[in-house]
Formats: C-alpha cells, structure tokens, sequence
C-alpha cells in the first residue's frame, strides 16, 4: 500500500473535516439536552440552539410544518413559539429554505394586508430579495372568496404567489439564533 504526501493530506483534511462536523453534532445535542432538562425552557433569554425538529441554518432556526392553515393562524402558531414566519433575506436562505419544502403551498412572512408588501418581522421589503412568479403578485380578485390576494406563499417551485390568506397552506416558522451561540460552534 503506497500513499503519498498529497492522499495524506486530503484524507487528514477529511478527518478534520468530519470533527469539526461532529463538534457541531455534540453542541447542537448538549444544548438541546440542556434545554429538555429545563423542561423545554431554555435557560436564559437568549436562544443558543434549535429547539428539537427545527432545522439550524446560519444565524436562524426553522420550523417546516406538516399541516396546514390560514396566515394568520400560522402566524400565531410561530409566535407561540417565539418565532414568526419565514423571511427570505436573499437567495442563499431562498435556495435553503426550497431544499426543504414539501410539494405544497407555504406560506411566508410577507403580506399586504394594509396596502403595501410587509414583512413580518419588519425587514425592508422594497430593497430586500424577491423571488415572485412572473405576472406576481396580482392581487387577483376572481376566487370567488370575496377581497383580493393580500398574503404570499412559496410555490412548490420555490417561486413566490399571492394568494387570499383564508386558504389552509403549510407554512415555515423563523427564529434567530444568537451571536454568542455562533462563536461557541
């Protein structure tokens, strides 16, 4: 068996690669362990990991649903959880998040209830990314379910609609995580 410096290096930078990956496994375990002992409260203020089933990406968590509901109840659900919908805040997050959507109609944290496109959590609309089907949103009045379209979900194409925020859709949950649970990664 010959092995060169070069396939020692590659299967060392592996290896590194792998504890790092573990590391990451056992701090995102002891914290969720943490929080279980505190009987699902975490122990202070700030969140320092996921909470068990939410998917951990960048500085947020997120919650994919495997029902469905109305806009606003979907948003409530998320508050309860001291989240909110989903924002996307540019393509990367956009391309996650559709990694992770079923084959349906989900709801995000955008609407128009008072006239003009908002996110839930305030961030800018009008600079901010955007990713609407062509000829979206229309604001299309021919449902039959009285009103306009004032609520914006994901396609199962990842592309976003808008649609009347009565109708039952999955939707996605959003909770940041905080700057010093980052460092300890």
């Amino acid at each position: 068996l010959t092995m060169t410096y070069e396939n020692f290096q590659d299967l060392e930078s592996e290896e590194k690669v792998q504890g790092v990956r573990n590391m990451q496994d056992l701090n995102k375990l002891t914290c969720q362990v943490a929080t279980l002992k505190n009987n699902g409260e975490e122990a202070s203020t700030e969140r320092t990991c996921c909470p068990v089933n939410w998917v951990e990406h960048q500085d947020s968590c997120y919650w994919f649903s495997r029902s469905a509901m109305p806009w606003a109840e979907a948003e409530k659900h998320c508050q309860l959880e001291n989240a909110h919908l989903v924002v996307i805040n540019s393509r990367e997050e956009q391309n996650f998040v559709q990694e992770h959507l079923s084959f349906a109609y989900t709801w995000m944290g955008l609407s128009d209830r008072e006239g003009a496109w908002k996110w839930v959590d305030g961030t800018d609309y009008e600079t901010g990314f955007q990713n609407w089907k062509p000829g979206q949103p229309d604001d299309w009045q021919g449902h039959g379910l009285g009103g306009g379209e004032d609520c914006a979900h994901f396609h199962p194409d990842g592309r976003w609609n808008d649609d009347v925020c009565q109708r039952p859709y999955y939707w996605v949950c959003e909770a940041g995580l905080t700057q010093a649970s980052q460092e300890s990664h």
